[in-house]
């Protein structure tokens, strides 16, 4: 029968055929190399924003404060600090800004050094359903490693789902760049990428990645307005 089918069928559809399961083939994940196969994947930038939120910041144990924002205050003890990066650091910051992006049952595990002076470790939490109404699980691996300049940083990020529809199909490449103002002014530059890496072929990987980017840009939003006012709260 499935001989009969192929003689049956055209020139043309026999070469579609042939070109999607050569597709298809091309779509299996290939983790070898750089970090988890980041440099194969098309990323492009889906959120920004100017923090007045400085990447060095400094505070301290203050007997007087005059101005938080112009650091008029050096007093007793001094410590440095990115405080921006305290969003990554698996603290009291990262758990409250993750748990009002709808980021249940949070865990991380501690950086730990990788070649290259690069640091990873391992993310786990569920979806609330104002994320997803099928809740899910999402597990990932994050790489941080310093810009060339000494001032800011870059985290790498491949994302896993578990639970939800097509989850099995693909998995999501963030790249965060934090980055210290250029200017004088105080505050560090935000900018996030994103791509796919589809591991299966669909029908509906453009309303999925629709789907997906959308989400995305209101949870960051999210996640970054809880940076800037925890900020202003010290």
């Amino acid at each position: 029968m499935a001989l009969w089918k192929a003689r049956a069928l055209s020139p043309e559809q026999k070469v579609q055929i042939v070109e999607e399961e050569s597709e298809a083939k091309s779509l299996q994940s290939d983790e070898s190399g750089s970090f988890l196969g980041l440099e194969d994947v098309s990323m492009s930038e889906v959120y920004s924003c100017a923090l007045p939120v400085p990447y060095n910041y400094s505070y301290g144990c203050i007997v007087d404060i005059f101005s938080l924002y112009q650091m008029v205050v050096i007093v007793l003890l001094v410590i440095q600090t990115g405080f921006c990066m305290e969003l990554f650091s698996g603290g009291e910051l990262e758990y409250k800004a993750m748990k009002k992006a709808g980021g249940l049952d949070y865990s991380c595990t501690p950086w730990e050094s990788e070649k290259d002076d690069a640091y990873e470790r391992q993310i786990c939490y569920k979806f609330d359903k104002r994320v997803s109404r099928y809740r899910g699980e999402m597990t990932s691996t994050q790489q941080k490693s310093q810009l060339p300049n000494k001032n800011g940083w870059h985290i790498e990020e491949v994302m896993t789902l578990q639970g939800v529809p097509l989850g099995d199909y693909f998995n999501i490449h963030l790249r965060y760049q934090i980055e210290d103002f250029h200017s004088k002014a105080e505050g560090c530059q935000v900018r996030v990428f994103f791509g796919i890496a589809w591991l299966k072929s669909t029908w509906h990987q453009k309303r999925i990645t629709k789907n997906i980017i959308s989400n995305l840009q209101k949870r960051l939003k999210v996640i970054f307005g809880v940076v800037e006012k925890e900020f202003s709260r010290r």
